[in-house]
C-alpha cells in the first residue's frame, strides 16, 4: 500500500462498543488498528500530525485510563493480547512524535497517558510531558490554577473509599512523571493542606464506616478484606505524593542561598506548620499507617527532621522555627518500637509479597535458590525510531518480547545494530543470540577500565620518604643528647624564676617576723561590720560574678507560668506593655511567640518542662556573713564585736584586745612550716650543680 493512500485514524472505539464484537472480530479489530499505527508512524510530519491522529491519542488515552483505574477497585490488571500490548506501545511512540508541533495535546490528555504510562514506562512519559510544556507554555498555568484547586476539592469532599483511592492514584501517577515546575505548583500550601487532612480525617472516617480501621493482631490467620486492601494502598499513595512534593521543596531550598533561601525556606516552613497543625501534637496509637498522622508517618518513613536540617546547610543562621519543629517531629518518635516498623502495611506485604510504594526498590519477584540470577534487559533510551523497528520486527515475529527485539536493535555488541531486515533475516536463519545471552552481555560504554580511588589520591608522597619495615632507632634517640640539654636549660631557667620570687617573699616575710608591722597589718585586715569596706568589697565581689543571660525559651516558659494568655493572637494582647517586654527580652516577633505557645501545648513533656521552674530554691531575707576574707576573720575570737564580723577579744568591734607578743608567738607558730620550707628551697636553688 503506497503512503499516500493510508487512511487516517478515526477515533479508539469505546470499551462499551468493543463487547458487542465477538472474540475474533475483536481479534481483528485490534490488528487492523495496530497495523493503522505502524503505518501512520512512517508517515512524514505534516500528514502525521493531523487533527485525526491527535484525536485518536486522546480516544484512546481516555478509554485505557478508566480501564486502570478500574482495577484499583475491583482487582488486578487483565491480560492484554500482543495485539493490544503493540498498540499501547505505538500510541505512546504517536504521542511522542505529536507532542512536538502545535498545537499538542490537552491537559486531560496528558493526565490520562501519565496515568497508563507512568507506572510502565515513566521515562518516555516524562518526556512527553516536557515536551508538551515547550510546546505549549500555557499548560503550567493550567495546572496550576484549574488541576491543582481540582485535585484539593477533590480530596476535602467526602467522595468515599473508591473515589479517594482513583484520586490519590490520579495524583501520584501525574506527579511521579511531572516536571520540576509542575511538582512545585502542587506544592501550595491550600493543596498539602487538604492532602493532610484527607490522610488523618477523611481516611479514619471511611474506615468507622466500615467498622474501624485494620486490625493487625490477626493478620496471620485471616484473608485480607478487600475494602482493606484498597484503604491501605490509597494512604500509601497519598504519603508517596506528598514525599515526592515535599522532597522537591526541600530540593530548591537546599540548592539556593541568600536570600532566595530565606524566601524558600519561608514557604516550606510555613507549608509544613501548616500540616503540622493539621496532623496534631503526638499519634494516637504506635501502629504505623493505621491512625498516626500524615508527619507521623512520614518522619518514621523518610526522617523529615534529618532532611530538613540537611536542606539547611547553606543558611548563614540556625533558623529558630528548625528546633520546634524538630522537637514536634521527636515527639513522633517516642512511640515507634523501630526505625522500620511497616505497621499495617504487614496486611497488604503478606498478601502480596511487598509493600506498594513506600522502600518499594524491586521491579520483579525474587527467585531464591542456587541458580543463576537473571539479570532484566537495561532500559533503553527515548528513540522512537528503535520503537517503530521493534514493531516492524514483532509484526514477523510475534512470539517474542519487546524488551529481547529492542536489545537486539539498540545493543553495540550486534552487527544487526539499528537495522530492522538484519534482525529479521538473523532470527529467520537462527543465528540470533538467545535471549539470555542478550541480558548476559554487557554493552561496550558498561565496560570501563577499574580504577582504585581513595581519599589519599590527591596527596603529595615525597618518594624519598618511602621505607619498608622498621626506621626507628633507639640507639640513635640515646645518643642524641640534643633535647637532653634543652630541657637542662629549661630546668634551670624555671628554678631561677622561682628563686627571684621566693628573695622577694622572704624580705617581706622577714620584716614581718622582726616586728608586727602595724600598718602592714591593718592593709591587710578588714574589719567586719564598720560599714564601710566590707560593703564596697561585697559590691566588687557582686560585679565580678555577673549573672548570666536566660534564653528566649526559658524567658517564654517562665512567662508562660505567669499568665498563659500574654500569648493570645489577638490584637489586644500584641499590643499590650506585658507582650513589648516580652519581646525585648526574648528579640523575638510575635509570630515566633505565639507558634512557641502553640508547640509548647502540643509537647507531650509540657508538664516537665514547666516543672523545672516551680521550685527555685529558698532565698534568705537577709544576706550571710562573708567568709572570712582578712586576717581579722582569722584571728578573731568569739566575742562580739560587729554585725557580720567577729573579734578575737571579748569587747570592741575588731578584736584588739590581747598584747602584741602573743600576737606574735601565735603568727609564728601559724606560719612556721611555711618559713621552713622557704628557706630549704632556697639553699637547694643555691647549691644546685652548674649545667654540664
Amino acid at each position: 500500500m503506497a503512503k499516500d493512500s493510508i487512511v487516517p485514524l478515526t477515533d479508539y472505539p469505546p470499551t462499551s462498543a468493543r463487547k458487542s464484537l465477538s472474540p475474533s472480530q475483536l481479534a481483528t479489530l485490534y490488528q487492523t488498528i495496530s497495523s493503522c499505527l505502524v503505518d501512520v508512524l512512517s508517515l512524514p510530519p505534516p500528514k502525521r500530525d493531523t487533527d485525526a491522529s491527535r484525536s485518536f491519542v486522546a480516544s484512546y488515552a481516555q478509554d485505557a485510563a478508566v480501564q486502570n483505574l478500574q482495577p484499583l477497585i475491583w482487582g488486578n490488571l487483565p491480560d492484554l493480547s500482543k495485539s493490544e500490548l503493540a498498540i499501547r506501545q505505538r500510541v505512546l511512540a504517536l504521542a511522542e512524535k505529536l507532542v512536538r508541533s502545535s498545537p499538542g495535546f490537552e491537559l486531560q490528555t496528558l493526565l490520562d497517558l501519565s496515568i497508563i504510562y507512568s507506572s510502565s514506562r515513566p521515562s518516555q512519559m516524562k518526556h512527553v510531558i516536557q515536551t508538551a510544556l515547550q510546546t505549549t507554555p500555557s499548560i503550567l498555568d493550567t495546572i496550576k490554577w484549574e488541576l491543582v484547586p481540582a485535585f484539593t476539592l477533590l480530596l476535602g469532599e467526602s467522595t468515599g473509599l473508591y473515589g479517594v483511592r482513583k484520586s490519590a492514584y490520579c495524583i501520584l501517577a501525574f506527579l511521579k512523571v511531572a516536571t520540576p515546575d509542575i511538582i512545585r505548583a502542587f506544592g501550595s500550601k491550600e493543596f498539602l493542606v487538604s492532602l493532610a487532612r484527607c490522610y488523618d480525617h477523611v481516611m479514619t472516617a471511611v474506615a468507622q464506616s466500615y467498622g474501624g480501621p485494620p486490625s493487625v493482631q490477626d493478620a496471620g490467620n485471616r484473608q485480607l478484606d478487600d475494602w482493606e486492601r484498597i484503604w491501605i494502598e490509597t494512604k500509601v499513595d497519598l504519603l508517596d505524593a506528598f514525599h515526592i512534593i515535599l522532597s522537591q521543596l526541600l530540593l530548591d531550598m537546599s540548592s539556593a542561598s541568600g536570600q532566595v533561601l530565606g524566601v524558600r525556606a519561608e514557604r516550606t516552613f510555613d507549608v509544613i506548620f501548616a500540616v503540622l497543625e493539621i496532623s496534631g501534637g503526638s499519634p494516637n496509637s504506635n501502629t504505623p499507617f493505621l491512625d498516626r498522622s500524615l508527619l507521623a508517618d512520614y518522619q518514621q518513613s523518610y526522617d523529615l527532621s534529618k532532611t530538613l536540617a540537611s536542606a539547611l546547610k547553606h543558611a548563614k543562621e540556625k533558623d529558630v522555627r528548625l528546633d520546634l519543629l524538630e522537637s514536634s517531629l521527636k515527639a513522633f518518635e517516642e512511640g515507634f518500637s523501630e526505625r522500620k516498623d511497616p505497621g499495617v502495611l504487614k496486611l497488604i506485604i503478606k498478601s502480596s509479597g511487598f509493600p506498594l510504594g513506600i522502600d518499594n526498590l524491586g521491579r520483579g519477584a525474587s527467585v531464591k535458590g542456587k541458580g543463576k540470577a537473571s539479570t532484566p534487559v537495561p532500559e533503553l533510551p527515548l528513540d522512537s525510531d528503535i520503537d517503530l523497528k521493534v514493531s516492524q520486527v514483532l509484526d514477523i515475529f510475534p512470539d517474542h518480547s519487546p524488551g529481547y527485539i529492542s536489545a537486539l536493535l539498540s545493543h553495540p555488541s550486534y552487527p544487526f545494530r539499528g537495522n530492522a531486515e538484519k534482525v529479521i533475516e538473523a532470527l529467520l536463519e537462527g543465528t540470533a543470540p538467545i535471549e539470555e545471552d542478550v541480558r548476559l552481555v554487557p554493552s561496550q560504554e558498561d565496560i570501563r577500565p577499574i580504577e582504585r580511588r581513595n581519599v589519599f589520591d590527591n596527596e603529595h608522597i615525597d618518594v624519598s620518604k618511602l621505607h619498608v619495615g622498621k626506621k626507628i632507632d633507639d640507639a640513635a634517640i640515646l645518643r642524641d643528647r640534643t633535647f637532653i640539654e634543652q630541657m637542662k636549660a629549661d630546668i634551670l631557667r624555671r628554678a631561677e624564676a622561682i628563686s627571684d620570687d621566693e628573695d622577694e617573699t622572704s624580705a617581706n616575710g622577714d620584716r614581718g617576723i622582726v616586728a608586727f608591722d602595724e600598718e602592714a597589718d591593718l592593709e591587710r585586715v578588714k574589719v567586719g561590720g564598720d560599714g564601710e569596706e566590707s560593703g564596697e568589697d561585697e559590691d566588687e565581689d557582686e560585679e565580678d560574678i555577673a549573672p548570666q543571660p536566660l534564653a528566649p525559651e526559658t524567658i517564654l516558659e517562665l512567662a508562660y507560668i505567669r499568665d498563659p494568655k500574654l500569648f493570645d493572637r489577638d490584637a489586644a494582647t500584641k499590643r499590650s506593655k506585658a507582650r513589648a517586654d516580652l519581646r525585648s527580652q526574648t528579640k523575638w516577633t510575635d509570630e515566633q511567640i505565639e507558634g512557641w505557645r502553640i508547640m509548647l501545648e502540643r509537647n507531650p513533656k509540657k508538664d516537665k518542662i514547666l516543672q523545672k521552674h516551680e521550685f527555685s530554691g529558698n532565698k534568705p531575707l537577709t544576706p550571710g556573713p562573708e567568709p572570712g576574707s582578712s586576717r581579722e576573720g582569722a584571728a578573731g575570737g568569739r566575742g562580739r564585736g560587729g554585725a557580720r564580723g567577729r573579734g578575737r577579744g571579748r569587747g570592741g568591734r575588731g578584736g584588739s584586745g590581747g598584747d602584741s607578743e602573743a600576737r606574735d608567738r601565735a603568727w609564728k607558730n601559724k606560719n612556721k612550716s611555711t618559713l621552713r620550707k622557704r628557706g630549704h628551697a632556697k639553699k637547694m636553688a643555691k647549691g644546685a650543680p652548674p649545667p654540664t
